[in-house]
Parts: structure tokens; C-alpha cells; sequence
């Protein structure tokens, strides 16, 4: 069985130029279980594989060839707000980054309950149970406080 297919995908940027292929006939397949690790020089397309298997690549960027299967289902071609409950749920990405991911201005718990929420039928209390839960489980240290803190707080291995 295969969790994840990439078959021949092709990423273009459209510019006043004519069209940049930034990735071009790009496939491999993970099993449930399996770990694929990409490796390449800055530049080569290694975020952008994974922005455009996520559903995140940024304008005017697009998805120009190939497909992007999740469990047998397609998913390049689902617009933002249809791959939603699927981003998060069933597939992610952890950033090398984490603050670009995180709201400065909001807490780490408001923004777990809101990504809890949007995928779960809870209350908002049932959410920040689960969230405290979840801050626990990756061993953040006094989760039920740590939960109103913003952000900036937390170290960089924290917020990943």
C-alpha cells in the first residue's frame, strides 16, 4: 500500500519572461511507516516538493503536471479551503523555521485550539485539554502554563 504517491510533478512560476519550471518531473512513493529523507543544496526545490505536496505553495506558483495522491485520493487539484481538513489531519509539515508557522501576536494554546477545533468536533475546553496533552506529550515542561504563553517564549526545538 502506498500513503503517498508524487507522480511526475512539474512546478511553475509564470514571470514577465515566460515560465519558470522550478521542479520538473519529480515522483516517489512512501509506504506507511517509511521515511524519505531529500537532500540537496539550497535551492534545489526541496521546500517547494514539500510546499506543493501540502498544499501551500505561494503565488503565482501552481502545480503545472503530474500528481499528488494521498491514500489513493488526489489532492493537487483540491483549492485551498477543500484541502483544509486534510492539511493537518492527515498530512503537515514541520518547518526548519518554526516562527514563520507560528502567530507572534496570538498564544501557542490559542493556536493549537483553533487547529484542534478546525479538525475535531470538540468544545473549546475539550481542545485546550487536548492541546495541554499534546504539549506534554513532546515534553514541553509545565504545559498547563506554557499554554498562554506566546510564541517568542518558547525555544526554537520548542516550537517545532
Amino acid at each position: 500500500m502506498t500513503l503517498l504517491q508524487v507522480k511526475n510533478l512539474v512546478v511553475e512560476f509564470p514571470n514577465r519572461r515566460g515560465t519558470l519550471r522550478a521542479l520538473d518531473d519529480i515522483s516517489f512513493d512512501i509506504a506507511p511507516g517509511e521515511i524519505l529523507g531529500v537532500v540537496g543544496e539550497s535551492g534545489a526545490g526541496k521546500s517547494l516538493t514539500g510546499a506543493s505536496i501540502i498544499g501551500l505553495l505561494e503565488p503565482p506558483g501552481r502545480v503545472a503536471g503530474g500528481q499528488i495522491l494521498l491514500e489513493g485520493q488526489r489532492i493537487d487539484n483540491l483549492g485551498f479551503d477543500a484541502m483544509r481538513p486534510i492539511r493537518g489531519r492527515k498530512i503537515g509539515a514541520i518547518f526548519q523555521d518554526p516562527l514563520t508557522s507560528l502567530n507572534p501576536l496570538y498564544t501557542v494554546g490559542r493556536q493549537l485550539i483553533e487547529t484542534i477545533r478546525t479538525h475535531l468536533p470538540v468544545t473549546e475546553s475539550e481542545a485546550r485539554k487536548r492541546a495541554i496533552g499534546l504539549l506534554q506529550d513532546t515534553g514541553i515542561p509545565a504545559a498547563e502554563q506554557r499554554i498562554d504563553h506566546f510564541p517568542h517564549q518558547f525555544s526554537g526545538g520548542m516550537r517545532q
